[in-house]
């Protein structure tokens, strides 16, 4: 089963009461069953916007709303998620970031270099009346579309068909939320009499399974594969949504875009949402029943669930990765082209000169000189998958991307397809490999190790022959993942508020070598509370942005390996 299976597959509910059914259940106030959910039949799911999930998730306290007394709503999810968004989220700044000198009395937001720079450089190639305010291939990433994008809808896309006032909002995420607005709202009295701290009104949603939900549109961020595909689909690409940052963006002056790493993002978001072990309604039934926690919200008790994310969003990201390169190929092929250059790693080509170079020692899985496709996110993968012969296999079905890759100048798109659909199912391989393991703190320890040791392995003399499973980190994209990786698993153990000792100490060691933070000077290590301050220091993106260049261009491998081997 693939990924994209499990963020929208399937279609909606049959049945051809389902209209009349819904107007009943939502009128009774007699119980029924908490998992009679009526979704939409064929219904096109559409943009309702943040001001309609704003009138639930913007309560300041919401033990005090007698709704959510009744039903135990902040149980299961926070209800105070929009004040986090609205006040710290950059997604929330999306659209305000493409204004230019052109734009800026329609974006609401401060001139942003970044995009004038992009919009200066491209009205030479696409004339005067040229905005990037006004591009769709810049909307797909910095606004809200009216409906799931896919092929057919961006190929038809307008400026007018993508909605500004929320940048990226609720539903560019969670799905569009028009089949499942009054739906998961709609509750329901419970028979007899109820125990002290419970809920007086059922809310069958809540014990809906993924599928259910996915019908009506919802998408089951609890699913850590499914989150990153959701969150790749920009921040590493999705052609087929229209999304994908092209080598020409690049070269008139968007922003490289670093690796993706669900939990690192996620975290310096920051994270808006509980986290199931913070909600005593998927705490309870974990302890209850432990297959209808896993199966419905990917939970159970007695393990790291940020372990478990981080593990299976990083096999995500592979897969996400290699997905685009696909898509790429599919596009180049009956052109006979090879594939956009920003398919290729950056760093092949864009890195200064160094004699000798870690990247010699390291050595080449295809031809050397031609450039590569992105390494870090299979050297993560590899290592969270944790088993020797999917190790193995992955060196193998990397070293024939990177053959597909080098056999024709920009790729050969036949071969690069072949690589892709055998490494597709490795990573089906992989994900039923670490969903059966239990992330107890032995585990994490595990993990821990693993990272530090990969992190520290010095380049062999000899590269050649060496399996990629075997060489030392030799570019600032994977030292990155290496850093965000173990403090994330660090943090997981780590009294709020408190830097735990070995995460400053790596921070100290690496500065002005790696990027350790996404946003640098923000307290987003940690929770963020209803009324937490906003971020100091450098947090405009021009000066965040470049900030982190400065620090991507200066990695050097000894100072890398060095600082993980003082970790204790």
């Amino acid at each position: 089963m693939t990924w994209d299976g499990r963020i929208g597959r399937g279609t909606a509910l049959a049945g051809a009461f389902g209209g009349i059914v819904f107007a009943m259940l939502a009128s009774s106030g007699t119980s029924r069953s908490a998992n009679v959910v009526v979704v939409q039949k064929d219904a096109k799911p559409e943009w309702i916007g943040a001001s309609v999930c704003q009138r639930c998730h913007q309560e300041k306290d919401p033990t005090d709303v007698k709704e959510y007394q009744q039903t135990r709503g902040f149980d299961f999810v926070r209800l105070w998620e929009n004040r986090i968004w609205d006040a710290h989220d950059l997604h929330s700044m999306a659209y305000k970031n493409l204004t230019t000198n052109a734009t800026k009395d329609n974006t609401g937001g401060d001139v942003n270099a970044t995009a004038q720079r992009m919009e200066d450089n491209l009205k030479r190639l696409r004339g005067d009346k040229y905005t990037v305010a006004g591009d769709t291939a810049c909307l797909a990433c910095h606004a809200s579309s009216q409906n799931p994008l896919d092929k057919a809808t961006f190929a038809d896309a307008k400026a007018d068909f993508f909605k500004t006032d929320d940048g990226v909002g609720c539903e560019m995420c969670h799905g569009h939320g028009s089949k499942y607005r009054d739906e998961h709202q709609r509750s329901m009295l419970v028979k007899g009499k109820v125990p002290a701290g419970e809920a007086t009104r059922e809310v069958p949603w809540r014990n809906a399974d993924p599928k259910t939900k996915a019908d009506a549109g919802l998408v089951n961020l609890r699913d850590p594969a499914v989150a990153a595909a959701k969150c790749a689909s920009c921040h590493v690409g999705n052609k087929d949504e229209g999304r994908f940052v092209t080598h020409e963006m690049y070269a008139v002056g968007h922003p490289p875009l670093p690796p993706l790493d669900l939990m690192a993002y996620s975290r310096e978001q920051p994270r808006h949402w509980g986290l199931s072990t913070e909600m005593p309604f998927l705490v309870n039934l974990a302890k209850k029943d432990a297959k209808k926690a896993f199966d419905t919200f990917h939970y159970r008790d007695g393990e790291s669930l940020v372990a478990r994310r981080f593990v299976e969003s990083t096999i995500g990201a592979l897969r996400s990765n290699v997905k685009l390169v696909k898509q790429l190929a599919d596009e180049a092929k009956p052109k006979n082209d090879g594939l956009d250059f920003a398919a290729f790693d950056c760093y092949s080509c864009h890195h200064n000169l160094k004699y000798p170079s870690d990247r010699q020692a390291r050595g080449y899985d295809g031809p050397p000189g031609r450039p590569q496709f992105r390494l870090a996110p299979f050297a993560m993968a590899r290592l969270v998958a944790d088993d020797e012969k999917l190790a193995g296999e992955l060196d193998t079905l990397q070293k024939q991307l990177a053959m597909s890759f080098g056999n024709r100048t920009y790729g050969d798109p036949d071969l690069v397809i072949k690589a892709v659909e055998k490494l597709d199912a490795w990573c089906d391989a992989a994900h039923a490999k670490v969903a059966a393991v239990r992330y107890t703190k032995d585990e994490v320890k595990k993990l821990l190790d693993k990272l530090t040791a990969a992190a520290s392995r010095e380049p062999i003399a000899e590269p050649r022959g060496v399996p990629a499973s075997q060489r030392a980190v030799a570019d600032p994209e994977l030292a990155m993942l290496y850093v965000w990786a173990i403090t994330t698993l660090l943090l997981d153990d780590a009294k709020d508020g408190v830097l735990p000792a070995n995460v400053a100490t790596l921070r100290d060691g690496l500065k002005g070598t790696v990027p350790t933070r996404l946003r640098p000077n923000s307290a987003y290590d940690f929770e963020v509370k209803i009324n937490s301050p906003a971020p100091k220091g450098i947090e405009n993106v021009d000066a965040r942005i470049g900030a982190r260049m400065k620090e991507f261009n200066a990695f050097e491998g000894p100072v890398f390996r060095g600082a993980f081997k003082k970790l204790k």
